[in-house]
């Protein structure tokens, strides 16, 4: 924890927003290597987590009289993911269901994803009309491209959901990497949460890179003790690398 004398106090409240930036990486399984082939990518997640996030919560906590600069982690959560909204195409709170990446208002699955649409879109067509499809498919397909208008645009350009195929599976090779990340800067339990369920989208998908974010340095400082820290989610991935087989970015900020 980092002190700070009481007459600066109100001034450390006051403020709204502070500069964040990448203070330290680690690449797991070559990720180095694959983000080397989407340059573009990688200039865009950097800049994302570069500059200045607003509204912030500063505050103060006490320990035998003494005060301590403190961030609260859900603004920090939220002013990092408004400036992720800047990449084009990224998907926010990501599940995996039945073989399709949905993105939904609600929370629980991975922070953020960019993945073939196309091939996405079609997976979901299989999983209504295909070779084992579920019993209401017609129904579930009508309800989710009625609300999502960017698989609509995809399933008129390609014909789907081809009614002559009914029965069969449609295949549309993968033209664009499936990356999945997550800004993690709670209870540090969950960091094997995260983990487990990398590993279980693993096994059912075709996931090129994990992009982790959490604090270090000083943004640990100022958030809480037990969360997820730069230090122990390295700690994690290198205990266990024998079985984290997904390229992993990991990403530790901190702020001025």
């Amino acid at each position: 924890m980092i002190e700070i004398n009481e007459q600066d106090i109100e001034s450390w409240e006051s403020r709204s927003e502070g500069e964040i930036y990448i203070a330290r990486e680690k690449y797991h399984r070559n990720a180095e290597l694959f983000l080397s082939n989407f340059p573009n990518l990688k200039n865009d997640i950097v800049n994302a987590f570069n500059g200045t996030v607003d509204g912030l919560d500063y505050n103060v906590s006490t320990n035998k009289g003494k005060f301590f600069k403190r961030i609260k982690a859900d603004s920090l959560n939220k002013g990092i993911k408004n400036r992720l909204g800047h990449i084009d195409d990224l998907k926010f709170e990501v599940e995996y269901k039945e073989g399709i990446l949905m993105d939904s208002p609600a929370t629980g699955g991975f922070d953020f994803a960019l993945f073939d649409e196309r091939q996405n879109v079609a997976n979901f067509r299989n999983y209504c009309f295909g070779r084992r499809s579920i019993p209401n498919g017609q129904v579930e397909w009508e309800k989710e491209i009625s609300s999502r208008g960017d698989w609509a645009e995809i399933a008129e350009a390609y014909d789907l959901p081809r009614e002559d195929s009914l029965g069969e599976n449609i295949l549309f090779p993968k033209q664009k990497p499936t990356i999945i990340g997550e800004v993690q800067f709670g209870n540090w339990g969950l960091l094997h949460y995260d983990m487990l369920k990398v590993l279980h989208l693993d096994n059912f998908t075709d996931l090129d890179l994990l992009i982790y974010v959490t604090a270090a340095d000083s943004m640990n400082e100022y958030i809480s003790s037990g969360t997820v820290n730069y230090l122990r989610t390295e700690e994690i991935i290198d205990k266990y690398s024998s079985i984290l087989k997904v390229p992993i970015w990991l990403i530790g900020l901190d702020i001025r």
